[in-house]
């Protein structure tokens, strides 16, 4: 075992410990709801390489965490990527596959996952599969994935196909989860959430955003907070456009965050309101730690009040109520 795997592995029982003891000292509970989740269907696994994931093994890793649902997002937009055009032979049939497959598996939950199907917005086939997705079984929203899919708001013509894929969402009433941060044009940050909130965000008026890791990808970068500022910035002065706008912390805390990025996570989540803000733990893949260390490193990696840790471990997405 290398000296990086013994380090990692003592400062994940260290946070383990510590947050265990804190939940005793203060009563945080367990999160209600893992908002950020994926599966691995047997698709997938061709393209990352890893071993399946489908929803009865989530369910188990929500057991050992004591959540109680959790909220899956479908992988096939990243069938839709370009990239991957050596692995897959036609993105739009296997795009609607794994959506399919994640119904299905949301489906067999008896009631304890919902389902976000999902797409490459910038295909002509789109709004079509939008339309067709949101209609499966236990399908509740739209995943978008930016950089995945090669969007950038700041290109005119993607700009305004995310508009539609908005005003889809929204007449469909589904909620939408994005994945900000995008891989093209000039370094991501405050212009790329200020065109989100200016062109996007009034597109879809009557349904929950939730934006994810907290405008980032993993950890808090620079960028990440630049954006957020954005964000925080229209809520402080009560912009009628966040009304629904709501984010996840998921990967934003690792086992590498230091105490003053771990500073900086804790100010932005309250520049937010901890009412926004869903746990979620992503993929249990890169690093990516399963729900209950991934609760453990965040508590003990972000120095948030014990009623700010409990009100995000209580939220309830808006998109959950009633289902």
């Amino acid at each position: 075992m290398t000296l990086h795997i013994v380090a990692a592995s003592a400062l994940l029982l260290t946070a383990c410990s510590t947050v265990h003891t804190a939940a005793r000292n203060e009563s945080v509970p367990a999160p209600r709801y893992a908002a950020h989740q994926h599966l691995i269907s047997p698709a997938f696994t061709k393209i990352i390489d890893q071993p399946g994931l489908d929803g009865a093994a989530l369910l188990k890793m929500l057991d050992s965490a004591g959540i109680e649902r959790g909220v899956v997002l479908s992988m096939g937009y990243s069938f839709g990527d370009e990239r991957k055009a050596a692995k897959v032979a036609d993105f739009d049939r296997a795009t609607s596959a794994e959506n399919d497959w994640t119904s299905r598996q949301v489906v067999s939950s008896g009631g304890r996952l919902l389902g976000f199907c999902s797409v490459n917005p910038l295909r002509e086939a789109a709004l079509a599969e939008v339309r067709r997705c949101l209609a499966l079984p236990g399908i509740v929203g739209l995943k978008l994935h930016f950089g995945n899919s090669g969007v950038s708001l700041r290109d005119s013509a993607s700009a305004l196909k995310m508009e539609l894929v908005f005003i889809v969402a929204n007449q469909r009433h589904a909620a939408i989860v994005v994945h900000l941060r995008s891989r093209s044009g000039t370094p991501y940050g405050r212009e790329d959430a200020q065109l989100f909130l200016d062109r996007l965000m009034p597109n879809a008026p009557d349904v929950v955003v939730q934006v994810a890791h907290l405008a980032g990808t993993a950890g808090f970068p620079d960028y990440a907070e630049e954006a957020m500022d954005v964000f925080a910035s229209a809520i402080e002065r009560g912009d009628p456009r966040t009304r629904n706008l709501y984010f996840d912390q998921t990967a934003v805390a690792t086992p590498e965050t230091t105490p003053e990025e771990g500073v900086r996570i804790a100010n932005m989540i309250r520049r937010v309101g901890a009412s926004r803000v869903f746990f979620g733990s992503d993929m249990p893949v890169s690093g990516n730690p399963p729900p209950a260390e991934s609760w453990a490193i965040f508590r003990a990696r972000v120095p948030l009040t014990p009623a700010e840790l409990r009100t995000i471990a209580l939220n309830e997405p808006p998109y959950a109520r009633g289902r």
